[in-house]
């Protein structure tokens, strides 16, 4: 990695993940896990968003977001094993998540619903990441050569 102002850009995304969590935790009363758990099943709920080129295009922007029948889901089995969790502590926590609409129960499993209108709890962690985005580009412009 020489020349690469690696240890520059790992203390950015260090200083964006613990704020990301701390959001998380404080704006919407989260644990530290149950953050872990949604960012996990979010991830995979949106992965086609960055991969497919039309629905980049369709649902990238804040006008629409994919639909639910367009998400994959989640097994509990991906989630515990993923975060190193027991099953029957992600089951609790998911389960919780669940009935508390910060995720959705699947036919195979749990996703991460659509979030538009009056259901949407991502409006303002998007705007807090959208910022961070802005802020990684001025910190790449100031990296010495």
């Amino acid at each position: 990695m020489s020349g690469v102002a690696s240890r520059y850009v790992a203390s950015f995304f260090v200083e964006l993940f613990s704020e990301f969590l701390r959001f998380g935790v404080h704006q919407n009363d989260l644990t530290v896990e149950e953050v872990a758990i949604i960012c996990l099943v979010a991830s995979e709920s949106t992965r086609e968003l960055r991969k497919d080129p039309f629905l980049t295009r369709t649902f990238a922007n804040e006008d629409a977001a994919i639909p639910d029948e367009a998400r994959p889901a989640v097994s509990l089995k991906f989630i515990y094993t993923s975060l190193g969790m027991s099953r029957e502590t992600t089951r609790r926590r998911v389960n919780g998540l669940v009935a508390r609409g910060y995720l959705r129960r699947s036919g195979r499993g749990f996703l991460f619903p659509a979030q538009i209108g009056d259901a949407d709890y991502t409006f303002e962690i998007r705007g807090f990441l959208n910022r961070k985005m802005k802020d990684l580009n001025s910190y790449l412009a100031r990296i010495p050569d």
